[in-house]
């Protein structure tokens, strides 16, 4: 192989590793974000449960705490939006549940698949996606 050639064979090379390395970044920054994305619905998720396990141990409702909620699936929409949409709008909406949960119909908590397990169900398929 003459010189020339072997310059170019090794800027093709080069420029291979190049677009590898950049995939391999792109990659990594996609799994801290579905990362972060987990933790914050995982905080979201918690959270509800326990209070819901608070109430039906007879315990009164506390706003307070409700809006603290209302604040974690808030919070958990904006790393998943750019993970999953679809996910991230219903957690926002169910954070808008947590602000006025006396105004939401059995209805429409399913017609905006905001319910516990269903929620948990994304989560979990999520999860599962990004193994």
């Amino acid at each position: 192989m003459s010189t020339p050639e072997l310059m170019t064979a090794l800027t093709i090379f080069d420029r291979l590793l190049a677009a590898l390395g950049l995939l391999r970044a792109k990659q990594k920054e996609k799994s801290e974000r579905t990362d972060q994305a987990l933790y914050a619905l995982y905080t979201a998720l918690n959270e509800t449960k326990a209070y819901i396990s608070y109430l039906e141990s007879g315990r009164k409702r506390n706003r307070k705490r409700e809006f603290a909620i209302a604040k974690l699936w808030h919070d958990a929409s904006v790393p998943l939006r750019k993970v999953d949409r679809d996910l991230a709008e219903r957690c926002f909406i169910k954070g808008s549940y947590w602000l006025e949960p006396d105004t939401w119909s059995e209805l429409m908590i399913n017609r905006k698949r905001i319910g516990l397990n269903q929620v948990i169900k994304s989560t979990r398929d999520l999860l599962m996606e990004s193994s």
